[in-house]
């Protein structure tokens, strides 16, 4: 593929060449160090706005690829961009599962290094199947170097991350405290400067005496009743010679009252 350009005159026209076809270990290599140094570029100026990080994405990799053409990889700019997106995808899959191999090793598991396994048993985990180990070391050395240097950034009032690297550590700074203070009329000055009196205690309400609980009430038991035997026919008998016997000594008084004197004397 030719691409026709302009030099930074604008007067001579240049005809690049790219080249086609897989990476290479070297152009990829050389591609990551040109990121790292595009990045520290950035960095450096971030405090001109008009060459700082806010440049254009087009003119970002337009850099990129000036690097790489002068380190020897003939790839055009848009190469770059998607190279790097790729390498960006796969380097944070073998990270993750790198990571949670590292967690579980504690736990007695089983599950092997990605860099263990064979291709195919990298493709059943859904990972990529051609990552270098060189390459996944060189890209995690940036990270984490990117990583510390915006950390630094964003802490000395730099600005904020690079959209191309994901996951950087957050500073928290200490909350802000707002010192600006209203002016107040002198009379409200005098009001909130006076002191607050104290306040005064209320008294507790007192607790009402308790009366004693009434007596329980005194449950007489129920009376006996005491069954008395019937008399029998011997004893009814007695007692009625008893009553005749009275009765009639009873009407021979009231005779002997009635009859003449002479008569009770014989």
């Amino acid at each position: 593929m030719h691409l026709m350009m302009d030099d930074q005159g604008g007067n001579n026209a240049v005809t690049r060449e790219y080249r086609k076809g897989n990476w290479t270990v070297n152009e990829t290599m050389v591609l990551i160090e040109a990121k790292e140094m595009d990045y520290e570029r950035r960095m450096k100026r971030s405090g001109d706005h008009s060459e700082g990080r806010n440049k254009p994405t087009e003119l970002r990799w337009k850099w990129v690829e000036d690097y790489c053409w002068g380190k020897g990889c003939l790839r055009s700019q848009n190469q770059c961009n998607d190279k790097w997106d790729n390498l960006m995808r796969d380097y944070k899959k073998v990270r993750e599962y790198q990571r949670k191999v590292a967690e579980r090793e504690g736990n007695d598991s089983k599950q092997r290094s990605y860099w263990e396994m064979e291709k195919n048993e990298r493709k059943e985990k859904s990972l990529p199947s051609n990552m270098l180990r060189q390459i996944y070391e060189r890209l995690e050395e940036v990270v984490e170097k990117k990583g510390a240097q915006t950390v630094a950034a964003t802490a000395g009032g730099g600005g904020g991350s690079d959209p191309n690297i994901t996951n950087l550590p957050y500073v928290m700074d200490r909350p802000m405290v707002s010192t600006f203070q209203p002016s107040l009329p002198p009379l409200l000055q005098h009001q909130l400067s006076a002191p607050i009196p104290a306040a005064i205690p209320l008294p507790l309400p007192q607790a009402s005496p308790q009366l004693p609980p009434p007596p329980a009430p005194i449950i007489q038991p129920p009376p006996l009743s005491y069954a008395q035997p019937l008399p029998t026919i011997a004893q009814i008998l007695i007692q009625v010679s008893i009553q005749t016997h009275q009765q009639r000594e009873g009407e021979e008084v009231v005779a002997m009252a009635k009859a003449p004197v002479g008569l009770q004397t014989t």
